[in-house]
């Protein structure tokens, strides 16, 4: 059985780590106007340095779990820390805006490896369901923190520079690091990767960022707007049907057609707040 010092030395490594893949989502705003005084970029580039991130961390999401398995939760948070603390310190030191999304790109899919892995953590440390539970919402609560803290801490890094809001993570990832170092190597298990469900969700989401922003800076009948809409719709196509034929999906489309899914879905009719208050 695990002690609870070995346990807490992991649950305070995912915490950590969740604190600053969500502080990473949250502060960039504030420094916005810093950025484009100081780098230039216009609209189109500080709204890539703001979805930059966010569209590796949200299309790289799908298969890190599945990397975590591959070469275990320990090792896959530490490689996702590591490029997630390089990148940000590429982003303090980011010459020019081109530069600073590409690092944020990069930040974004460190954070991707992370988030799985960090799960894989607490549930390889918890193995009680009660006690997991409440480890889980002490993780949770760091995500919270983050949110709520970052706008404010931003605000005052940025009074003296806005590349301090991107410097804070090195010496936060080596603090991460130290009770990283203690855990205990984690378990692998010889799981498929979808190949085509990732290529093809990076498509998509990749296709309809980029038409998004550009339809700002151009227009929606743009050549380059147009072709990026119909590569996310091509791509989502061939998801959907990567994720119906394929023998492993990573997205099981059955999940979409569960009661239980459906009743637990704020889309759901049976399980809807605005339903019940109606029926009352």
């Amino acid at each position: 059985m695990r002690s609870a010092s070995s346990s807490g030395v992991t649950l305070t490594a995912a915490v950590l780590g969740f604190f600053m893949v969500t502080l990473d989502a949250v502060v960039v705003n504030v420094a916005l106007p810093s950025i484009r005084a100081d780098l230039g970029g216009g609209i189109t580039g500080l709204q890539w340095v703001v979805d930059g991130y966010t569209l590796m961390f949200a299309a790289l999401l799908l298969s890190a779990g599945s990397l975590s398995d591959r070469i275990g939760a320990r090792r896959a948070f530490g490689a996702g820390l590591a490029a997630f603390v390089l990148a940000s310190a590429a982003c303090g030191l980011a010459p020019g805006i081109g530069a600073l999304v590409a690092a944020r790109f990069v930040q974004g899919a460190g954070a991707a490896v992370m988030m799985p892995a960090s799960m894989a953590l607490i549930g390889q440390a918890y193995p009680d369901p009660a006690r997991r539970a409440r480890a889980v919402a002490v993780w949770a609560m760091g995500g919270a923190v983050a949110s709520s803290s970052g706008p404010v801490l931003a605000g005052v890094l940025t009074l003296v520079s806005w590349r301090l809001i991107f410097f804070i993570n090195v010496p936060a990832g080596a603090v991460t690091l130290l009770p990283l170092a203690r855990i205990q190597p984690s378990a692998r298990r010889a799981v498929p990767f979808g190949w085509a469900g990732q290529i093809t969700a990076v498509l998509a989401m990749g296709g309809l960022t980029y038409g998004a922003i550009e339809a700002g800076a151009a227009d929606f009948a743009a050549p380059r707007v147009a072709a990026a809409f119909v590569v996310a719709v091509a791509a989502l196509a061939a998801f959907l049907a990567a994720q119906a034929r394929g023998m492993n999906p990573m997205a099981p489309l059955d999940l979409f057609r569960s009661r239980s899914w459906r009743s637990r879905s704020p889309w759901g009719s049976r399980s809807s707040s605005a339903t019940t208050a109606c029926r009352s």
